[in-house]
């Protein structure tokens, strides 16, 4: 009996300097560490999602400028004519009501207003000529300035008719 007593007893002293050392809690160093990874990870993720974002919005510009371009050869086809710069891409939603009029307008040539702004909300900025026939839509890019690199850049779509035109 004496020796199970000394045994509990020096049970008993190991478990209270066991519950000493974890109630210490966690060091000042290991939440730095913690803090430092969860940094590195994000940075990482961060940087990732962002090259991700940047190429789905230059992919948006790109099915807007073909699907826009197609719309203005169905306009010119029953208007034999581009919407004027004035007129703008609005033409290809609600019929002009600035000259030239457009007797023949057989629209709405886009099936919905949102797809003449580019994706970070601007316009989509807008130019025809009347000889030769053609137009110029282009966007600055996110941050709506001339010129710029990557989510910034300028992007434009021209198209100009070989057809000889006269007026």
């Amino acid at each position: 009996i004496i020796l199970t007593d000394l045994h509990y007893t020096e049970v008993a002293k190991h478990n209270s300097r066991m519950s000493r050392h974890r109630q210490q809690g966690i060091k000042r160093w290991e939440v730095l560490l913690a803090l430092a990874i969860s940094a590195a990870i994000a940075l990482v993720v961060g940087v990732m999602v962002n090259k991700r974002i940047g190429s789905a919005m230059n992919e948006q510009v790109d099915n807007d400028f073909r699907r826009i371009s197609i719309a203005l050869h169905q306009y010119k086809l029953d208007n034999n004519r581009y919407p004027s710069t004035e007129q703008g891409l609005i033409a290809l939603f609600e019929k002009p009501t600035t000259a030239p009029l457009t007797p023949l307008w057989r629209g709405p040539y886009i099936n919905r207003q949102t797809l003449i702004y580019d994706p970070w909300n601007n316009t989509y900025l807008y130019e025809s000529s009347a000889a030769p026939p053609g137009f110029i839509v282009s966007t600055f890019g996110a941050d709506g300035v001339s010129g710029g690199e990557e989510l910034n850049e300028d992007k434009i779509l021209r198209f100009q008719s070989d057809e000889n035109y006269f007026d």
